[in-house]
């Protein structure tokens, strides 16, 4: 038991001593010649590196995230000092004191008295430290639903711009030649004609509610149940509206039209007009059509996938798999489809290092940097560790493609390997998976079309400093034909 215990505190003082070590030159921060200095991006380094291996010019590059540091007066001294590590690094250098003596056995047998307000300060301390763990315990769940709600609002901000891009009337070759062929192109534009019905009034009820929609009250817009009892306003007051609101009943209003077209509801009639009756009645003809073989929205749908980067046309792309193993066991599956079409040398690299062909790829290679909710790296063979990795071509590292795609959740982009003068990076191996929406981030060429939520998992794994606790590798990878 004595054995154990030593050898755990040997190893959380190894642990606390490696924190006192510059990460770049692996030595001890110290008062004089190796502050440990901040950058922008929350790493430290010293002094030293900080002037000469990170320094360029008036900025500083971090060799963890390749992030860029402008210098104050142009000098590595103005940036400020990590005064927490600059501490624990004196701690450790200093001689440690003196054991204390033992304290000497009381001889007074006569009972010890606690003060009243004494223990009413001790219960009160306690009640505040219990207070202050459980609200830091809120605060953490308050953070994850805010990042899968800014995930969320991300991609709904995504399907409003492939909306937005698409033609408001998708083009269609009219075929009048024959009688069934115009009877069908009828029959399949009074569909459209009814769902753009339907989906007018939605919209003219989000834009004028000023109270929360549900369920009941869009059933009764829809389908003439009874008198509506919605709060609407007109005019100028509509745009002082809380944005807030608008976008909540606008999800109501998706989600509630969605179940609208698959519960079958579509055929029935809604009261309330002329319009309202043409549109119940082109819905119960669109259900026939339906059921015969036509498909009302395909051209709509078609359209919208085209125009948005995350939505699959399947056979377009190529598609590459990666195999993970996670401490030995094996992981999943990750897929990723490469847009060849608008970068053609960085699909051309990865396809040949996802396949093996010149003899060296991703295969064995290990995940060596995991950033909870934010990306996670890989892709260098050669060591493993962010400082290798070249690329299959002579040059060894080139120029990426620009592709001018946006760096959002479940988008794959290569790494800068290394930096020229004129801050340019270049490209070899290395590739990250982008969890959330990174604006400073390029060089994107692929999406996650399967597997993101494995991603996510793996992310979690990374400590403070972006190092995963667990061996994390590609155990085989691939195109998939």
């Amino acid at each position: 038991m004595t054995l154990a215990s030593s050898q755990m505190a040997s190893s959380s003082l190894g642990e606390i001593e490696e924190l006192t070590l510059c990460s770049c030159c692996k030595r001890a921060f110290d008062d004089v010649e190796r502050p440990p200095k901040l950058l922008s991006c929350k790493h430290h380094f010293c002094l030293a590196c900080a002037r000469g291996v990170l320094g360029a010019g008036r900025e500083v590059y971090c060799m963890h995230c390749w992030k860029r540091t402008e210098l104050p007066d142009g000098r590595a001294d103005t940036l400020p000092t990590h005064g927490a590590v600059l501490a624990l690094a004196r701690r450790l250098a200093a001689p440690a004191p003196p054991p204390a003596p033992p304290p000497a056995p009381r001889t007074s047998s006569a009972p010890r008295t606690r003060c009243p307000r004494c223990e009413a300060r001790a219960l009160l301390a306690r009640d505040t430290r219990d207070l202050l763990l459980d609200l830091a315990r809120l605060a953490a769940r308050q953070r994850d639903l805010l990042l899968r709600a800014l995930d969320a609002a991300t991609a709904l901000k995504l399907r409003l711009e492939a909306e937005l891009a698409a033609p408001a009337i998708a083009p269609a070759a009219l075929a009048l030649n024959s009688l069934p062929a115009a009877a069908a192109e009828r029959e399949r534009l009074r569909a459209q004609h009814a769902e753009a019905l339907v989906q007018c009034r939605l919209d003219d009820l989000v834009r004028t509610a000023t109270v929360p929609l549900d369920f009941e009250l869009l059933r009764r817009a829809l389908g003439g149940l009874g008198p509506l009892e919605i709060p609407l306003t007109t005019g100028a007051m509509s745009e002082r509206r809380d944005p807030l609101l608008l976008l909540s009943n606008y999800c109501t209003a998706a989600v509630f039209a969605r179940a609208w077209g698959g519960a079958g509801e579509r055929g029935r009639a809604p009261a309330g007009g002329e319009a309202d009756a043409a549109c119940g009645a082109a819905l119960r003809e669109a259900e026939v059509a339906a059921d015969s073989g036509a498909s009302p929205a395909a051209s709509a749908s078609s359209a919208s996938a085209v125009a948005s980067p995350l939505i699959r046309n399947p056979g377009m792309f190529p598609l590459f798999y990666f195999e993970l193993e996670v401490n030995g066991a094996p992981f999943g599956r990750i897929v990723i489809e490469v847009r060849d079409d608008v970068a053609p040398r960085m699909a051309r690299n990865f396809s040949m290092l996802a396949s093996g062909e010149l003899g060296v790829g991703y295969r064995g290679c290990a995940v060596f940097q995991c950033w909870e909710n934010e990306s996670v790296i890989t892709g260098d063979f050669e060591l493993n560790n962010g400082r290798g990795g070249r690329s299959v071509f002579e040059e060894s590292y080139f120029m990426p493609d620009d592709t001018r795609m946006a760096a959002v959740r479940g988008s794959v982009g290569m790494r800068r390997s290394q930096k020229r003068h004129d801050n340019l990076g270049l490209v070899g191996s290395q590739f990250r998976i982008v969890l959330r929406e990174m604006r400073g981030f390029t060089a994107i060429f692929a999406f996650v079309v399967e597997g993101l939520e494995l991603v996510d998992r793996l992310s979690r794994t990374g400590d403070s400093a972006g190092k995963p606790h667990t061996a994390i590798l590609i155990a085989s990878c691939g195109k998939l034909s």
